[in-house]
């Protein structure tokens, strides 16, 4: 799993550096002072970014999401499990899956303040079974469609069962959480009240030009170096902690998560995470800035490459003129070059490749080291750098495992504001064993209301009475379409009927 959250990363470190241009030297670089035109390169660099992360949903009246999770067994796949179960038979698995085609989920998930609902549906080759769930603080409507028709509410105090949770409050608390996250317009009123803040102080800037190397791929850009030196930086991140411990927006978003946090982990007097604390540690910086000034921190420079389009193509931090991190993307008619690196604990961690590229398409081989130490090697095709610009990432990653020689994976990524498509295989030898289908689409909220002809449940005889009129042979039914051995269908469906005896009882 950490692999696939490493190539997510990294598809998303590649984007922030397909700012892609000519060489040579901008004209506005030529006619602005050095402070002057990082202050505008910058504006225009957080600018650009702002309207390619703009959202048409606005979390605050909630939203409803359709998803579709489906995973496929292809034919080389089922011969490989029969394989590897053959030598298992001895333990009594299943020698084969001839059976299985594939196992998916989907549905529709919404939530508003106070309430949510879900709607789902899962399927084992053609057998298929759904659920529908609507609840708020007060009641929870659940129903399985094939096994009746009819909701059964319940006090949501009910689901808490023995364990003390209070599944209302955990219903309220989700929703705020969720509806608390900030608009676009908030986002992008956050960022552009930390980005003035920080300009002010950005006056100490130096420019040159230098041709920068990358993987054999060569770019001449303009440099500018922004320094950041004693009492300078030390009022920067005074003003900048004083706007963080005042900041309305991140105090209600921080609120509302520690409040969903302590409703879950309400048998847990230590909440993992609290707002006092984060405020509590913001005021101490300032203190111990006041007492005792940043330190080694107050000699803090930055290079920033600009291309002659007036784009950012990479940046180099120092401190203490120690290099901390940087990265760098360089093209040279249709090559390029990127690095990426950060000194992480005393260790060096970096990504670097090259590749080619034809139009906004991009195609590279690249490898994340630790060190001298390789730890995996990735290509990243036809990432669409135009599309990057606009919010949509798109490309395919693939990477061999390092303890998984003979296969392969890769990750198709289609990634917008409101819809998104993640395409996952397994393949030996380019053939594909496996696929994992992901899909998923957000759209605007509305009210959630409870279902009218819901039965509701007052005590133990009403939950019996809805149970047993519950069609278990409808459950059956629907284990006999999967089409699995028939050893394995008559344990399940037996099984089915013992709880249909039991409660019948």
């Amino acid at each position: 799993m950490k692999k696939i959250e490493f190539t997510g990363a990294a598809l998303a470190l590649f984007a922030s550096g397909l700012l892609l241009a000519g060489c040579g030297n901008s004209s506005k670089a030529n006619k602005m002072e050095p402070a002057e035109y990082y202050s505008y390169i910058e504006n225009k660099s957080i600018e650009e970014g702002l309207k390619s992360t703009k959202s048409s949903i606005s979390y605050e009246d909630g939203f409803s999401g359709d998803f579709d999770l489906k995973l496929s067994l292809l034919k080389e796949g089922k011969a490989l499990i029969k394989t590897y179960m053959g030598a298992m038979a001895g333990s009594g698995a299943p020698t084969d899956m001839d059976w299985l085609d594939s196992v998916s989920v989907n549905g529709n998930v919404a939530v508003n303040k106070g309430a949510m609902s879900a709607k789902m549906s899962g399927s084992v080759n053609s057998a298929k079974i759904n659920f529908d769930a609507v609840m708020n603080e007060e009641s929870a409507c659940l129903r399985v469609p094939e096994l009746n028709k009819s909701f059964i509410s319940l006090p949501s105090s009910f689901l808490g069962g023995m364990s003390g949770l209070d599944v209302g409050a955990v219903v309220k608390s989700y929703t705020d959480y969720l509806t608390s996250i900030p608009s676009y317009a908030e986002i992008a009123s956050e960022v552009n009240k930390y980005k003035d803040a920080y300009l002010k102080y950005a006056k100490d800037v130096s420019k040159n030009t230098s041709n920068v190397t990358k993987s054999g791929s060569s770019q001449e850009f303009t440099v500018l170096t922004v320094n950041f030196e004693g009492e300078n930086a030390e009022k920067m991140v005074k003003e900048i902690l004083t706007l963080v411990k005042d900041d309305e927006c991140i105090k209600k978003f921080l609120q509302s998560m520690e409040n969903f946090q302590r409703t879950v982990n309400s048998y847990n007097s230590n909440a993992p995470f609290s707002y006092s604390k984060f405020a509590e540690g913001v005021e101490s910086l300032l203190d111990d800035l006041d007492e005792y000034g940043l330190g080694d921190f107050s000699n803090f420079k930055m290079d920033v490459f600009v291309n002659s389009k007036d784009e950012i193509c990479g940046r180099a931090f120092r401190l203490a003129d120690t290099e901390m991190g940087s990265y760098v993307l360089t093209r040279d008619g249709k090559k390029f070059g990127f690095d990426l690196s950060a000194n992480i604990g005393g260790s060096k961690m970096s990504i670097v490749g090259d590749g080619t590229c034809k139009g906004n398409l991009y195609t590279g081989e690249y490898t994340l080291s630790e060190g001298s130490n390789e730890i995996q090697k990735f290509t990243l095709e036809n990432f669409d750098a135009g599309a990057a610009k606009k919010g949509i990432l798109k490309g395919t990653l693939k990477f061999t495992p390092p303890q998984f020689a003979a296969y392969q994976v890769a990750l198709d990524v289609n990634y917008g504001d409101s819809a998104a498509k993640y395409g996952l295989s397994v393949l030996q030898d380019s053939k594909k064993l496996a696929t994992l289908d992901y899909n998923t689409k957000i759209s605007k909220g509305s009210a959630i209301k409870l279902p009218s002809d819901a039965v509701k449940v007052e005590g133990e005889e009403d939950i019996q009475k809805y149970v047993k009129a519950l069609k278990f042979d409808e459950l059956n039914k629907i284990i006999k379409k999967v089409g699995m051995p028939k050893e394995y269908e008559d344990q399940l469906t037996g099984t089915v009927d013992g709880l249909s005896k039991q409660f019948a009882e």
